[in-house]
C-alpha cells in the first residue's frame, strides 16, 4: 500500500488537474458586439464597439449639416443616447458576475509556530464541493448574462421607436406651422373684406367684428403652434444624445411608411418566439432553474485537508476530509426561495408573452387606422373639397356668390391638409410602434406622395 505522503501527492495532483481544466471552460460573456449583432440582424442599425464618455460621436456617413434622415437619427441615437449607453454598462457587470462564477476558492493554509515539546505542524484545506458546484454557478451566470444582452437589445428597439416617433412629431409640428400660416393669411383676407363691406354698408358691425376676432385667434393659434417645433426638436435632440449641438435640424419628410396589410396572427407568433424581451424572459427561467439546482446542492461542505500533524517528532503530511452532516440544516429556506424565484420567472415569462400579444395586436390596429383614413381623405374627401372650391370660384366669377363662400371653402381645404399631416404623423408613429412590437423591420419606407398647394381664392 502506498505511503500516506504518496496518497496525498496523488490527491493533490488530481485536484490541481481538475482546477486547471475548469479554469479554461468559463464561457465568453456577451458584450456590445452581441447586442450590436442582434440589432443589425433585426433592423440594419448597429452599435460601435465602444463610445467615449462625454464627447458626441457621429456614426460614419452621418451629419447634421446636410439634412437628417430618419435612419441617420436612429444611428446617432444608438451611438450617443446617454441613458442607453448607461444601460450598456450592465454587460460589463454581468461579465464580471460570469467570471466570478467560474472562479474556484483559494486553498487555505494554517501554520503552527514551534513551541517546546510540540512538533512543527501545518495544514491546508480546500472546499472540494466547489469543483462540482462550479458548473451550476457558471450556467446560472451565463443565462443571466444573456438575459441582460437580450434586455439591452429590447432597450435598443425601444430607443429606435422613440427616436422615430420624435422624428415624426417634429415633421408634424412643421406641417402644422405651415397650415397655421396659411390660415392666418386666409382669415386675414376675410377680415379685410369684411371691413370693406362694413364701410360699404353691406354688413353689420357685428359681422365685421366676428371676422376680425377670427383673424386674431388665427394669429394666436399660429403663435402657439410655432413653439411646438422647437419643443419637438429638443426631445429629438435628447433622444439622439446631441443636446449640446445646437443649430437647425433639417429633417427629410420625403419618406413615409408604406400602407400595407399583414397577417397579424403570424406576426404575433413570430414576436412571441423571437422578440428580445421574450428571449430575456426565457433566459431568466433557465437561470432560476440553475439556482434551484444550486440551492439543493449548495449546502454540502466537503473539505479536502492536507496536514502535517500526524508525527510526534516531525512533519508527516497526510490527507483527510471534513464534511457537513445534514442533521438540522439542508438549506430549506434557500431552496424555498429558489423555488419561488423560479415560479416568479415562469409567471413573468407568461406576462411578457401576453404583453407581446397586446403590443402587436394594438399596434397593428393603430397602424391600420391612419392607413384607412388616408385612403378616404385622399380619394373621397379631398376631391369633393377641391370640386367645391372650383364651383365656388366659378360662381364668384359670375357674381352669383359672395367671396366669403370661396374663402370658407378654401379654409376647408386647409383643414383637409392639416388632417392629412396629422394622419401621416400617426402613420409614422404607429408604424414605428408596430415594428418595435414585432422586434424587426417589416418593410422599407417609400417616397411620400406629392402634396398640391392649397387652391387660392379668386381675387
Amino acid at each position: 500500500m502506498p505511503p500516506p505522503a504518496c496518497i496525498c501527492r496523488i490527491v493533490l495532483a488530481a485536484f490541481f488537474a481538475s482546477v486547471t481544466c475548469g479554469c479554461f471552460t468559463t464561457p465568453a460573456a456577451p458584450d456590445r458586439v452581441t447586442v450590436a449583432n442582434q440589432l443589425s440582424a433585426r433592423t440594419g442599425n448597429t452599435l460601435p464597439s465602444n463610445t467615449p464618455i462625454g464627447p458626441i460621436t457621429l456614426p460614419p456617413g452621418a451629419s447634421l449639416d446636410d439634412g437628417l434622415t430618419e435612419d441617420e437619427a436612429i444611428s446617432i441615437g444608438l451611438w450617443n443616447n446617454a441613458a442607453f449607453q448607461e444601460l450598456l454598462v450592465d454587460l460589463g457587470l454581468t461579465r464580471g458576475d460570469l467570471i466570478q462564477a467560474g472562479l474556484l476558492p483559494n486553498p487555505e493554509f494554517q501554520y503552527f509556530f514551534y513551541v517546546p515539546d510540540k512538533a512543527f505542524k501545518y495544514l491546508f484545506d480546500f472546499p472540494i464541493e466547489a469543483i462540482w458546484l462550479r458548473p451550476i454557478r457558471v450556467k446560472s451566470a451565463e443565462h443571466e448574462a444573456y438575459r441582460t444582452a437580450n434586455r439591452l437589445a429590447q432597450a435598443g428597439l425601444d430607443l429606435m421607436r422613440d427616436i422615430r416617433q420624435a422624428y415624426a412629431d417634429v415633421l408634424l409640428a412643421q406641417e402644422r406651422v405651415k397650415v397655421a400660416e396659411q390660415g392666418v393669411q386666409l382669415r386675414g383676407r376675410i377680415a379685410e373684406l369684411a371691413e370693406k363691406r362694413l364701410k360699404a354698408g353691406d354688413i353689420s358691425p357685428q359681422e365685421a367684428a366676428t371676422a376680425l376676432i377670427d383673424s386674431l385667434q388665427a394669429k394666436q393659434d399660429a403663435t402657439r403652434i410655432a413653439f411646438e417645433v422647437p419643443i419637438a426638436e429638443e426631445r429629438l435632440r435628447n433622444l439622439m444624445g446631441t443636446g449640446p449641438m445646437r443649430g437647425k435640424l433639417q429633417l427629410d419628410p420625403s419618406l413615409i411608411p408604406p400602407t400595407l396589410t399583414f397577417d397579424i396572427d403570424e406576426l404575433t407568433q413570430e414576436a412571441m418566439r423571437t422578440r428580445p424581451d421574450a428571449l430575456a424572459a426565457a433566459e431568466a427561467v433557465a437561470a432560476a432553474q440553475a439556482r434551484v439546482k444550486f440551492a439543493r446542492l449548495g449546502w454540502v461542505r466537503l473539505l479536502g485537508v492536507g496536514d502535517a500533524t500526524s508525527g510526534s517528532t516531525g512533519r508527516v503530511l497526510g490527507p483527510s476530509f471534513r464534511f457537513t452532516v445534514p442533521l438540522f440544516n439542508r438549506n430549506q429556506g434557500g431552496i424555498a426561495r429558489a423555488d419561488a424565484e423560479l415560479e416568479r420567472a415562469q409567471r413573468n415569462q407568461q406576462t411578457v408573452a401576453y404583453q407581446i400579444i397586446l403590443d402587436v395586436q394594438r399596434a397593428y390596429l393603430q397602424y391600420r387606422q391612419p392607413c384607412a383614413e388616408l385612403e378616404i381623405l385622399r380619394t373621397k374627401v379631398r376631391p369633393e373639397v377641391e370640386e367645391a372650391i372650383r364651383r365656388a370660384q366659378g360662381a364668384y366669377a359670375e357674381g352669383n356668390v359672395a367671396i366669403f363662400i370661396v374663402l370658407e371653402t378654401t379654409r376647408q381645404l386647409l383643414d383637409n391638409y392639416l388632417r392629412e399631416a396629422i394622419l401621416l404623423g400617426d402613420l409614422r408613429r404607429f408604424y414605428a410602434e408596430l415594428e418595435r412590437s414585432v422586434g424587426k423591420r417589416l418593410a422599407p419606407t417609400v417616397p411620400a406622395a406629392p402634396t398640391a398647394p392649397p387652391i387660392k381664392p379668386t381675387p
